[in-house]
């Protein structure tokens, strides 16, 4: 009995598991349970997918061998090139699988004698090509089946009739396009003709034996690229580029067609916003970052009086900061002072470098340098990108202690950026033609009217690459184009996604947008446009954005003269120039 009782106390450690022993059983186990289901699933699929090949390759080869066993006259496919019975598609059913055949039958060229022309015996029938594709339709994906055969008549090769059609497809870098679908269609021939192949790795598609006949149409396309294509001619485009082909007896047509990547564009309007101006009025000393010799009081500053000696000789006083939250351009600098002969203020603008604030330099504030005495002052001058922030200054001084002058006021201003333009109309055109009107008029093959949404914003995906222009019309708009970022026309490249900000100024009847460029072709900011004639003259800076300038509103003539200069530039300078409506002019520009 005590022994019992001594295994009974050393066993009742082990009499139960944890709720830990029991939480690492069942994930183990699930672990295993998981794995096994994995691999039975990969296991069935794996089964799943040798039985449809199987089925397949049975019908394939079924497909192959009553194709082989017909008369050589009569293979071809229906609507195919050489035409015949049998069909391009068909759905078929094996073992309750639904499966889709295509057939593609060719006339191939055999270089052996001689390509197209150069073929000695001038027969470019030789043979056929039979390519036979099963593929099937459900959940589980493979590789379709293809076989492909060459089947050559029992005796001499023989001419088939008709021509050769010959189809390049390139892209925007003249690089031939591998497995682009070349759909070719003739309802005019008997029977009609409708055909489609991919392009080889050299961009190309053949169709010796096509019979002769007008009214080819022919369409290029590939997944996302833009598609190419003969156009049909009509009343309203009497002269189509490229029109329907041609085949000739015996002869080849070989025509071309360029595709890309697609791209995209994001137009945005805006309109300039209100004109910002910063004013003190010496209420107190709050916007002024530094004195010498000066005092605020009763809302002016003037020299320190001194019981003793007088007013001080000299002093400056020196604004706070001023930072524009959206810059685009300075304006003006003014004042509103009281001196008399004796005494003198100057005022100058102060910029921040690596030596503290010190004065704009003459070569993009002429004066600066020694002061200004008269207001306003001109700051359009001054890049934004440059001078993002300023400080105002000026230098009191006096010959006579009994006398001070009085800085009663002083303010500057400045243009912000932009505020979005809401729902604007405008028209976007590239400069691809796909013919001309009965006037001789180009017709676009890019040619819409859009607008802008309630942000001012408008994607418009799927362009193909070009050369795009967009044009607003202010009559019914209200709005002229006063800056285009980029300038207009604008280029697209394949495979990009671009943006074009537009700022819209009030509709003027004649207007003149000047745009500079270096001779790479990129923008120049900040140069000096002057516009003028007789009863006109006006001088504006590019902007520091998209090298812009704008005139307006402008009496229509034929004598404007243009002059741009900046600094390390070569003066340009041209002149009858004529301004009808809303007009634009490019100026190149070359270093020195």
């Amino acid at each position: 009995m005590e022994s019992n009782n001594k295994f009974l106390k050393m066993t009742g450690k082990n009499k139960g598991l944890s709720l830990i022993d029991v939480l690492v059983g069942i994930s183990l186990m699930l672990v295993v349970f998981v794995s096994l289901v994995s691999a039975f699933r990969a296991a069935i699929k794996v089964i799943e997918i040798s039985k449809i090949r199987a089925g397949a390759v049975a019908l394939a080869n079924e497909k192959m061998e009553s194709i082989r066993n017909l008369p050589y006259g009569e293979i071809g496919t229906q609507g195919g090139i050489p035409s015949g019975n049998i069909p391009q598609e068909e759905n078929l059913y094996l073992n309750r699988i639904s499966y889709v055949s295509r057939t593609l039958i060719q006339y191939i060229d055999d270089p052996a004698d001689g390509e197209g022309e150069n073929d000695e015996n001038g027969i470019t029938t030789d043979y056929k090509k039979v390519k036979v594709e099963i593929s099937w339709l459900g959940t589980v994906t493979a590789d379709p089946i293809v076989l492909v055969t060459d089947l050559a008549p029992k005796s001499m090769e023989t001419t088939a009739g008709g021509g050769t059609l010959k189809i390049n497809v390139f892209n925007a870098s003249i690089s031939p396009v591998n497995a682009a679908l070349v759909t070719i269609e003739n309802e005019t021939t008997d029977p009609a003709i409708s055909v489609a192949i991919l392009t080889n790795l050299e961009g190309k598609v053949s169709f010796p034996g096509t019979p002769a006949s007008s009214n080819y149409k022919i369409t290029v396309s590939k997944d996302g690229y833009n598609s190419a294509q003969t156009h049909d001619a009509t009343a309203e485009n009497p002269a189509p580029q490229p029109g329907h082909l041609t085949i000739i007896e015996g002869g080849t047509t070989e025509s071309s067609f360029s595709i890309d990547l697609l791209s995209a564009k994001t137009v945005r309007t805006y309109i300039p916003a209100n004109s910002y101006v910063w004013t003190d009025t010496f209420p107190d000393e709050n916007k002024i970052s530094a004195t010498s010799s000066t005092v605020v009081t009763d809302e002016r500053v003037e020299l320190e009086l001194s019981t003793s000696t007088g007013y001080a000789l000299s002093g400056y006083i020196i604004s706070k900061t001023i930072v524009p939250s959206e810059l685009d351009s300075w304006t003006e600098f003014s004042w509103n002072d009281e001196k008399d002969a004796s005494t003198t203020i100057k005022y100058q603008i102060l910029y921040f470098d690596s030596a503290g604030w010190i004065p704009v330099p003459d070569s993009d504030l002429s004066g600066n340098s020694i002061g200004f005495e008269n207001a306003p002052i001109n700051l359009t001058g001054m890049s934004s990108s440059t001078y993002p922030e300023i400080r105002l200054q000026a230098e009191l001084s006096t010959i006579d202690a009994s006398t001070t002058p009085r800085l009663l006021d002083w303010q500057t201003s400045w243009e912000a950026s932009k505020i979005p333009l809401a729902s604007l109309p405008f028209n976007m055109r590239g400069s691809k033609t796909i013919g001309s009107d009965p006037l001789g008029d180009p017709i676009y093959k890019y040619s819409e009217n859009l607008s802008t949404d309630t942000e001012g914003n408008i994607h418009i995906p799927e362009l193909e690459w070009d050369n795009y222009l967009i044009t607003v019309n202010g009559s019914t708009s209200g709005y002229d184009v006063s800056e285009s970022c980029p300038f207009q026309p604008a280029n697209i490249v394949p495979g990009t996604d671009n943006s074009t900000e537009l700022i819209l100024t009030p509709h003027q009847n004649n207007t003149l947008l000047v745009y500079t460029e270096n001779t790479s072709g990129d923008f120049v900011p900040d140069v000096s446009v002057r516009l003028y004639k007789t009863g006109y003259d006006k001088t504006l800076q590019t902007s520091h954005s998209c090298g812009q300038a704008f005139f307006s509103p402008l009496s229509s003539s034929n004598s404007y003269t243009v002059e741009a200069t900046k600094t390390g530039y070569q003066d340009f300078i041209l002149t009858d120039i004529e301004v009808t409506g809303q007009t634009n002019i490019k100026i190149t520009l070359s270093s020195l």
